[in-house]
């Protein structure tokens, strides 16, 4: 196939597949809302009900959407490595990053409406991320590509704090970003890709770590970019 062909093909893709992958997760939802309006009009007093037939209907959206997407980005492989990339679709991992985006990052998003991080965790995992036991996310925390990234048992991500494992500068590249166990990550912390943070560190709020950086273990980091504040500090294990 021509590269132009192949250009094409990866365009519509990027716009048919979420209609396909949401399309498909709307239907559970759907079905429970029309039967379930339907027996209310019947018998009024189930009308009643009516707002917790909603919330039902809500988490019924909600692990429908979980599934439908999961299961395309598994079965499509869309799980992206690590490496420099060209940014244009004639480049495969470039499309890969992409779609993998657009399946994952409005249901992710959603998860955030009604916060339960254990649910957030167990749908990271699904997609690729190495989440340990008793992690903890926050309200409107950022993982980006989570299938490049790992946070370890009874690490804290607070409150809109960021995790990437990309960074597009003239080319898109993509590096594993780790963050050990019982750590930290303050309200508002941007950690970049290619980031390494052993076990028991404290990353302060609002702080910058830049791409590639190395925080040693039982450490506190603070500021912009961060400096360690504090020596020989040693979080209490959980």
């Amino acid at each position: 196939m021509k590269i132009g062909s192949v250009v094409a093909v990866r365009a519509i893709l990027l716009f048919v597949m979420p209609v396909i992958v949401y399309g498909i997760a709307l239907i559970p939802p759907t079905i429970f809302l029309y039967f379930a309006v339907k027996i209310s009009m019947l018998h009024s007093f189930l009308l009643l009900l009516l707002p917790f037939i909603l919330m039902l209907g809500y988490f019924i959206l909600l692990f429908s959407l979980m599934l439908s997407s999961a299961f395309f980005i598994n079965v499509l492989n869309l799980k992206y490595e690590e490496g420099v990339y060209e940014q244009n679709l004639k480049e495969k991992m470039y499309f890969k990053y992409n779609l993998y985006f657009l399946l994952y990052y409005p249901v992710y998003r959603i998860l955030n409406f009604i916060v339960y991080p254990p649910l957030k965790s167990f749908y990271l995992r699904l997609i690729g991320a190495k989440i340990g036991r008793r992690a903890f996310l926050s309200l409107n925390e950022i993982i980006f590509d989570p299938c490049l990234i790992e946070i370890g048992d009874g690490t804290m991500i607070g409150t809109r704090a960021m995790v990437l494992a990309h960074i597009g500068e003239e080319k898109l590249m993509l590096k594993r970003t780790k963050i050990g166990k019982n750590c930290i990550i303050g309200t508002e912390a941007l950690i970049m890709p290619g980031v390494v943070i052993e076990d028991n560190v404290v990353v302060g709020a609002k702080s910058l770590v830049p791409k590639g950086m190395h925080l040693k273990k039982g450490k506190i980091y603070a500021g912009i970019p961060v400096k360690e504040i504090k020596r020989d500090y040693s979080l209490r294990h959980k």
